[in-house]
């Protein structure tokens, strides 16, 4: 595969755009979001996927920055927000809540991809009647039977590596799960953006506990069925975390009639990565519809 390294001019355009940058107190946590819009349009948060981070997202929100209030944020424990002595699903929901209520997102589309898929889903759960929709991304609603307890059976944490080298740290960045990604400005952005400095060197920015007590529920369908906003699927066509063809027709079985769904060809798990333009052209498609629906 021919990677393309030099960032195109789109990209640097987005990386310029005007937006905030900033911190919320969220339960004595400082968590990281970054702010792009008009607060009088339509409100949308995005919520990343595991032991990521909102810079993953940054060109996203500088694309859709004309037509939405549009926040973008790190979860504790990830990025550049606060580490806590103790994670669990609700930890990642009053987050989010946090950062909507301190910016004033007023009736939020929730967008969640992957682990963030998880925290929108449980997100809804609490805040449905404030959300004005919920959009999965490549992440799919299983039934109590289908169930997996994503990190049971992991070992306990370790203290983080610490590296003597920045560029070192940066080449051992990897998609996970594993992909090929020919856009190497977008890895290399992000994977620098993966890093800190501390005293005696470089590590990675995500806290290595963050999963150490982390039960993710079988509960999901069931949230699914009192949830009271709209509901879209947004996925890859080439994923691999899951078998596209049985899940689609199990999403269309457990979401509520009419939900829009929309596949990205030539994608994989990490869509926004594939293809950013086509991707954020079609985010763009799909909150709209969820924003008519409700």
């Amino acid at each position: 595969m021919e990677r393309i390294k030099e960032r195109p001019k789109w990209f640097i355009d987005a990386l310029e755009a005007d937006h905030q940058n900033g911190f919320v107190d969220v339960s004595g946590a400082k968590v990281h979001f970054m702010e792009w819009g008009d607060a009088s349009n339509p409100s949308v948060i995005m919520l990343h996927g595991n032991h990521a981070h909102a810079y993953w997202f940054q060109f996203i929100g500088a694309l859709l920055s004309k037509k939405y209030h549009f926040v973008v944020m790190s979860f504790s424990g990830m990025g550049d927000s606060d580490w806590r002595s103790y994670y669990e699903r609700d930890t990642f929901v009053k987050d989010v809540w946090g950062v909507v209520e301190a910016r004033r997102l007023n009736n939020p589309v929730v967008v969640g991809h992957s682990f963030g898929g998880m925290v929108a889903l449980i997100t809804a759960g609490y805040h449905s009647s404030d959300m004005s929709g919920l959009l999965l991304v490549d992440y799919i609603v299983n039934p109590p039977e289908k169930h997996i307890e994503w990190y049971e059976g992991w070992p306990k944490s370790k203290p983080p590596k610490i590296h003597d080298s920045k560029e070192k740290l940066m080449k051992r960045f990897r998609l996970m799960p594993p992909q090929e990604c020919k856009n190497q400005y977008l890895l290399d952005f992000i994977a620098e953006k993966s890093i800190r400095k501390t005293e005696d060197g470089w590590s990675w920015t995500f806290d290595p506990t963050t999963y150490d007590n982390l039960v993710i529920g079988n509960d999901h369908n069931e949230i699914i069925e009192k949830i009271n906003c709209p509901v879209g699927f947004y996925y890859g066509e080439k994923s691999i975390e899951f078998d596209v063809g049985s899940s689609i027709k199990q999403m269309k079985e457990i979401l509520p009639e009419g939900s829009p769904m929309f596949g990205l060809e030539d994608a994989q798990h990490h869509l926004m990565l594939d293809r950013p333009r086509t991707f954020s052209k079609h985010l763009d498609i799909l909150i709209q519809e969820l924003i008519g629906l409700s």
